[in-house]
């Protein structure tokens, strides 16, 4: 199994990606499961379960990805050590979630320990679970971790946009980058390493584009009750 993928853009900016399925999945022997507990609006527009996410092979490859977590741990975090020992990760980056998300505090303090025994690379996320990252677990985060808090979500409240590196999704341009969000679309780890305020520009998906209407994703969670 292929841990780490790359598509050509990620590719192209040094950027390695691990996928689990998003949001609300039915594992194999028939149990539902949700991958993102946190996830609120943001979960109508989710471009993870759209387009070739939803693929049978590619949905079949991201399961296989969460059970592997859940039912055999060590054997899932040998093979991402071993993995990540590889010359080739030198100076990378590492994307957890292009879907899903922390689902429980164990899945995410595996991934802190990873990220400890391997300085060489950067580890960085978007993630909805802000009280996860911001008070349970800040004593344990090393610095090649980087932590994207992610409007959209349940714990939109605990986001302070002066102070905490985020991401909001704007259907405007130009009022995005007028209220100071950066624009990373060329070179996602910019997210990690670039200025705090993370301005994604929403995908171009039409039925996506009606529902959010003219609301960043923070803004349409204030009037949502969720």
């Amino acid at each position: 199994m292929t841990i780490f993928s790359q598509n050509r853009d990620l590719k192209k900016t040094g950027i390695y990606g691990w996928t689990l399925p998003a949001h609300f999945v039915v594992l194999t022997n028939g149990e539902k499961f949700n991958t993102c507990p946190n996830a609120g609006v943001c979960g109508a527009l989710c471009y993870a379960k759209n387009g070739t996410y939803k693929f049978k092979n590619v949905m079949k490859s991201h399961i296989e990805k969460l059970e592997w977590v859940l039912y055999r741990t060590d054997s899932w975090m040998a093979a991402v050590m071993e993995e990540l020992s590889l010359k080739k990760y030198v100076g990378k980056f590492i994307r957890i979630h292009d879907g899903g998300d922390f689902f429980s505090q164990w899945y995410a303090e595996r991934w802190l320990t990873i990220a400890a025994a391997n300085p060489q690379c950067t580890f960085y996320t978007y993630t909805k679970e802000v009280v996860l990252f911001k008070e349970t677990l800040k004593d344990l985060i090393p610095s090649n971790f980087i932590v994207i808090y992610s409007f959209g979500g349940k714990q939109d409240k605990y986001i302070d946009r002066e102070v905490d590196r985020h991401s909001d999704v704007f259907t405007d341009y130009d009022k995005m980058i007028e209220l100071g969000y950066f624009d990373i679309e060329e070179d996602d780890k910019l997210a990690a390493i670039g200025p705090r305020k993370v301005g994604l520009f929403r995908n171009n998906i039409k039925h996506f584009i009606k529902k959010q209407g003219d609301r960043s994703f923070g803004e349409w969670s204030l009037k949502t009750k969720i």
